[in-house]
């Protein structure tokens, strides 16, 4: 059983031997209360390559003190960190099950080791309002640090440290307003926010890690540029969604739809800009069938809101109550199974080697030849491939149907048609999205756009009716009325025909 908190706090690098400033009067402080010092043990924890620290996350098993356990942080910004805590174990050579799977994405699905013990002698000072309420509480921490890779030093590192906590809900920037008002207080005695506020960070210096170095953005003016500050966007996108859904949280199914989608766009569109490895030629293939499980999800995640209703007022005043519920259960359930895939996706060895390569890209870009080209010409090389390819599919979606085939059978291939045909032009419209139109002809981007956003409503309507024709067929078997159903069907038979007229007209103009 684990809880987290919010814990927003500022880190002082403050002389050894050097008082604490008088914080009397700053930030709403009247009155201060110190106790007695105490002993903090500590062991961090990461993989081989440091993939914890690397995302900004850390590990620790600590003895001593009030909050004795396994904690986690995940840093927000150098003063904000989401800390969850874990019940301390007997056992301080193994880190807990339920720890491990709270990380398996930060830690690539890797194991962990001892990297790193810090021992601290803390002695906290309480500062407390006008009301004897404490408003934050501040540490003062003499810390020695020793690596325990085979290349550590024999001596360990030692500093001292100033931390100021924030207690209970407090405000982020009633908290920065806080850290504002000690700033000064703390400059006058000769002390400043710490350069590097973890400790870990600290106690790290001189590792061999090479995942914790980063590499120069490449130039501006080049389309390499421009990718690489994508990806770090997407990246980001990503895996906030991503922790929403493996924590069973309420994530956004069609932004976690549309990341998937622009890393599918960056890296196959522009697969020239990364290096020729089977490393990467796996994230592309793994990214494309991310865009898969997670625009699926975006598409049940649409059926739950507007299937139930029809699309003008008089067609819905004729759907009855039990129609509208059985449909709603049903969207719902579809759903559930659709983020159900997306999770066991996410938890697969392919989407790891995703976050791999996502990571390097960003990080420690480097860009080929190609790429460091100006945007215009790399467009010139996207566009001859993705607009054949993007006709092809949208033309295989609206091509004539196989009357030899079943008709069920013709609408299941109709819809996955569609689909492909959907996420290429979205994917591509994604793709000429990063360089812009400055780089791509306007009126090409814009027709790309025309077909995805016309393939959006198809494929809409396609799933729509498939729906409709399940639940439709289960009420006429158990003698229910299948009026509602026929109305709601109705709309949608139109809506795909609209959108298939709009689609061929879409087509010849790409």
């Amino acid at each position: 059983m684990s809880d987290t908190h919010l814990e927003i706090e500022r880190t002082y690098d403050l002389p050894e031997g050097g008082d604490l400033p008088d914080l009397i009067g700053a930030g709403g402080i009247l009155r201060t209360e110190h106790q007695e010092p105490f002993e903090l043990d500590a062991t961090y924890w990461d993989t081989e390559r440091y993939d914890l620290v690397a995302s900004h996350v850390t590990v620790r098993r600590r003895t001593g003190g009030p909050d004795a356990g396994w904690h986690i942080k995940r840093a927000a910004s150098d003063t904000v960190r989401h800390e969850e805590h874990f019940p301390l174990t007997d056992d301080a050579d193994t880190v807990p099950d339920e720890v491990l799977a709270a990380l398996f994405t930060e830690r690539r699905g890797r194991e962990l080791r001892p990297v790193v013990r810090i021992t601290t002698t803390r002695t906290v000072t309480r500062l407390l309002d006008e009301d004897g309420d404490q408003i934050a509480e501040l540490a003062d921490d003499q810390v020695v640090a020793q690596r325990l890779d085979d290349d550590a030093p024999e001596t360990p590192r030692t500093w001292r440290e100033v931390e100021v906590e924030t207690v209970g809900d407090v405000d982020t920037q009633v908290a920065h307003e806080l850290f504002s008002a000690l700033d000064g207080r703390f400059a006058a005695v000769g002390a400043a926010p710490a350069a590097v506020s973890s400790k870990l960070a600290r106690g790290l210096a001189g590792a061999p890690a090479p995942r914790l170095q980063t590499a120069d953005k490449p130039d501006r003016g080049t389309a390499a540029r421009a990718l690489t500050k994508r990806l770090r966007k997407l990246r980001a996108t990503l895996l906030a969604q991503e922790a929403l859904l493996r924590s069973g949280g309420q994530a956004d199914l069609r932004e976690t739809a549309a990341a998937a989608l622009g890393i599918a766009a960056v890296i196959g569109s522009y697969r020239p800009a990364f290096p020729e490895t089977d490393a990467v030629d796996r994230a592309a293939d793994a990214a494309e069938g991310l865009a898969a499980v997670t625009a699926r999800a975006a598409l049940a995640e649409y059926l739950v809101d507007g299937l139930p209703r029809a699309s003008t007022p008089a067609q819905d005043a004729l759907v009855d109550v039990m129609t509208r519920e059985r449909i709603l259960a049903a969207t719902r359930e579809r759903r559930a199974v659709a983020v159900r895939d997306v999770v066991a996706f996410l938890q697969g060895e392919p989407f790891l080697e995703l976050l791999d390569v996502l990571d390097d890209a960003a990080e420690r870009p480097a860009p080929t030849a190609w790429a460091l080209r100006p945007p215009k010409q790399v467009a010139q090389d996207v566009s001859a491939i993705e607009k054949p390819r993007v006709r092809e599919l949208v033309r295989d979606a609206l091509g004539e149907d196989d009357d030899s085939s079943a008709v069920l059978d013709r609408e299941a291939a109709a819809r996955e048609a569609t689909e492909h045909a959907w996420r290429a032009a979205t994917r591509a419209r994604m793709a000429m999205d990063v360089l812009g139109d400055d780089a791509f002809p306007h009126a090409l981007w814009k027709r790309i756009g025309d077909a995805a956003d016309v393939l959006t409503e198809r494929v809409r309507s396609l799933h729509a009716l498939d729906v409709l024709r399940v639940h439709s067929g289960i009420a006429e078997h158990g003698g229910e009325g299948t009026f509602g159903y026929g109305v709601l069907a109705g709309d949608r038979v139109r809506l795909a025909e609209e959108s298939y007229d709009e689609a061929v007209h879409a087509l010849n103009r790409v």
